[in-house]
């Protein structure tokens, strides 16, 4: 598929659910009574999501990243990861999870044909996880980090660099990059759900701080994510930026978005969502509702930035 803009659509996310097995500080109100034992989404079965997924494979979709919330807490999460990549051919698919169960399933969705995880780590100090999440456990999420290494699963950690609270750390994580053959996203701010509560005193310019830091080479991007990246010497591992404000890689996106009750975003910012529910198992409508959908993409984070998302963060 492509946008009005000629661009490749070939990256889907799909969020599992909206619930979640933490609390964070800058996730969740803290009154959020999202049932935390749900397994299942209301809005769509499992079914509904493999109707999705072949859809979307046939239309040229390549990669597919499930997420959540936690879609660790989806029960079907190792029948979908085997469904996008040996039914459907899927050639890259991801897991975006907090970590927190991911070593209990990390081999079965390895042998169910999962690619990469990507492990949400926010800091290193057990104080200060066990704070902002609200009761996390930090000893389960470095056991899923060292089980994904042991499984040879690519393994992307991912920092949301708040200053005040984890700016501090920012070398203790740049030291897993030089020992690991990770990748270390460093993902700026931005005013969306709790986060609009933090955004002033908590925002940073992750680009400006990485571009002069010593002792890091930027090297070419082999993604669409990050503009760049950056390693640093004798390090396994590389860095990337995701910012919306700086250096942007959003020229290059070719990522759409589903959520869990059945919407379709095209940025991940955007307030501007498509219900595909009532077309969902009618090939032939659903086909040309998603190429109208696609040629709606906007061009790029100047264009919805003052009609940004209501959802929450872990909504989207």
């Amino acid at each position: 598929m492509k946008d009005e803009f000629n661009r490749d659509i070939e990256y889907l996310k799909i969020s599992l659910n909206n619930t979640c097995n933490l609390r964070c500080a800058y996730c969740m109100p803290y009154r959020c009574e999202n049932d935390i034992e749900q397994t299942r989404n209301r809005f769509m079965s499992t079914e509904d999501y493999k109707f999705i997924i072949k859809s979307m494979a046939d239309f040229g979709i390549k990669k597919i990243e499930f997420t959540g919330g936690e879609p660790l807490l989806n029960s079907d999460l190792v029948e979908l990861v085997h469904y996008a990549k040996n039914t459907c051919n899927i050639e890259e698919v991801i897991v975006s999870t907090n970590g927190i169960k991911f070593f209990e399933e990390a081999l079965k969705l390895k042998n169910a044909g999962l690619d990469k995880v990507n492990i949400g780590i926010n800091s290193l100090k057990e104080y200060k996880y066990d704070s902002v999440t609200r009761g996390g456990n930090l000893g389960n999420v470095l056991k899923s980090f060292s089980t994904a290494l042991k499984l040879n699963i690519d393994t992307t950690v991912e920092m949301l660099v708040m200053n005040n609270f984890n700016y501090d750390e920012l070398n203790d994580f740049i030291q897993l990059v030089k020992n690991f053959p990770i990748t270390l996203r460093l993902f700026e701010l931005m005013y969306v759900g709790e986060l609009r509560k933090i955004f002033d005193e908590g925002y940073l310019n992750i680009v400006d701080v990485i571009e002069n830091m010593d002792g890091l080479e930027k090297i070419p991007s082999d993604d669409n994510i990050c503009r760049y990246y950056f390693k640093p010497s004798n390090s396994r591992g590389k860095i990337g930026v995701i910012s919306r404000f700086n250096n942007s890689n959003c020229w290059n996106c070719n990522k759409i978005i589903l959520s869990y009750d059945g919407k379709i975003r095209l940025c991940t910012y955007e307030n501007k969502e498509y219900d595909i529910l009532n077309y969902l198992h009618k090939p032939l409508t659903f086909s040309e509702v998603m190429k109208e959908i696609i040629t709606r993409k906007p061009k790029d984070f100047n264009e919805i930035k003052d009609n940004i998302t209501n959802r929450e963060l872990y909504e989207l």
